[in-house]
């Protein structure tokens, strides 16, 4: 079953391929449109390259925030989100 959340054939794509860019997009869709939340994963996978619970939760805390307060930002919240989805990664790894 292929997902249209975003508008953005390539996010859709990665939602649709990748579960925990699906739980990631879920996790992010809190004060913000759903669109934008789940465009989320897939600008933090250009960004850093992969989207893996892994490489997440191994992650350098400070350069993933980057990666969240790159513009467009991934959230509007991205010292809390950041941190959250990262504390998801490290539960789901």
């Amino acid at each position: 079953m292929d997902l249209h959340l975003t508008g953005d054939a390539a996010a859709d794509r990665l939602l649709t391929d990748n579960p925990f860019a699906l739980l990631v997009g879920m996790l992010l869709d809190q004060q913000i449109p759903m669109e934008v939340a789940f465009s989320g994963p897939a600008k933090l996978r250009d960004r850093l390259g992969e989207l893996t619970p892994e490489s997440i939760a191994n992650h350098d805390p400070e350069k993933f925030l980057e990666a969240f307060r790159m513009t467009p930002a991934v959230h509007r919240f991205p010292g809390s989100m950041a941190a959250r989805v990262q504390s998801l990664a490290a539960a789901v790894q």
